[in-house]
């Protein structure tokens, strides 16, 4: 029964970290991919950044260009891990594999 814990445990690692290798060697996918990607997930934190700014009250013109970037940088990497792991939730889902 243990055995079978730590095999399960195992596959899990080997996934999670197949998953976060894949994010970061976009290299190996067609350019107008990783640019779709990348505009994507730009997109989507310009849209989180709107939405935070709004509920503090504050305007995109109150902050430099160089703290708009470092939010957004933010943001980008919140998405980006915000879809890394719905994905990977979806692929053990079809696998069969319970994370909860």
């Amino acid at each position: 029964m243990i055995e079978t814990i730590k095999k399960i445990g195992v596959v899990k690692m080997d996934i999670k970290n197949t998953v976060k290798s894949s994010i970061k060697n976009l290299d190996k996918y067609p350019k107008w991919l990783v640019s779709k990607y990348k505009s994507f997930v730009r997109e989507k934190a310009i849209e989180r950044v709107k939405k935070e700014l709004k509920l503090r009250q504050k305007d995109m013109s109150d902050f430099t260009d160089d703290e708009m970037e470092s939010l957004l940088a933010e943001e980008e990497k919140e998405v980006e891990k915000k879809y890394k792991f719905n994905s990977l939730y979806a692929m053990l889902a079809i696998l069969g594999i319970n994370v909860f």
